[in-house]
């Protein structure tokens, strides 16, 4: 029986991480998706669920004023085919307004993006949010805030904020932003 050198750890599942939000079975609908900040500034990191080989799967988010959740259409396209969440077209075109700006564009699609959030404690968290998928976005996801799970939101301290989310029976979690 020959061996192989060559590493499996693509094909290998991620490390298991408890799902604390699903949005799966839920309507979720932003009628006036809106960012309001420059969203270039980024204060959280996530990670890809599926992700290519050749990274480690992170990528910014910017949790700020807004309505709705968006990511960028290079943060969806760079997951693996195989991995990469079905494209909902059935709203592509639907425009969101970047308040700060007085500028607008157009999403192509919405989608359900499983990603990884590491709390305090180090424990991993996953959550699959309904986003909004958008071209050049300055940055991977955008959280607009309020939203039903964000509590609070603590500066200082030097390492960024720090995040309180609370998922109700799936626990309220710490979360250390960059």
């Amino acid at each position: 029986m020959a061996s192989s050198t060559t590493s499996n750890a693509s094909q290998n599942p991620p490390p298991y991480a408890r799902t604390a939000l699903d949005e799966t079975h839920r309507s979720i609908q932003y009628i006036m998706p809106t960012i309001m900040s420059m969203a270039n500034s980024p204060n959280l990191l996530g990670y890809l669920e599926n992700h290519s080989p050749d990274t480690d799967g992170s990528f910014s988010i910017c949790v700020a004023r807004g309505t709705g959740v968006f990511i960028s259409q290079t943060l969806f396209e760079s997951i693996p085919a195989e991995h990469r969440p079905a494209l909902d077209t059935g709203v592509a075109g639907q425009s969101v307004s970047f308040g700060l700006l007085g500028t607008s564009t157009n999403s192509i699609g919405t989608t359900l993006l499983p990603f990884i959030l590491t709390a305090k404690t180090g424990e991993r968290i996953r959550l699959v949010l309904h986003a909004l998928v958008v071209p050049n976005l300055f940055m991977g996801m955008f959280i607009g805030r309020p939203i039903s799970w964000w509590k609070s939101e603590v500066w200082g301290g030097g390492k960024g904020p720090l995040f309180t989310f609370d998922f109700g029976q799936a626990g309220s979690y710490e979360v250390q932003g960059i």
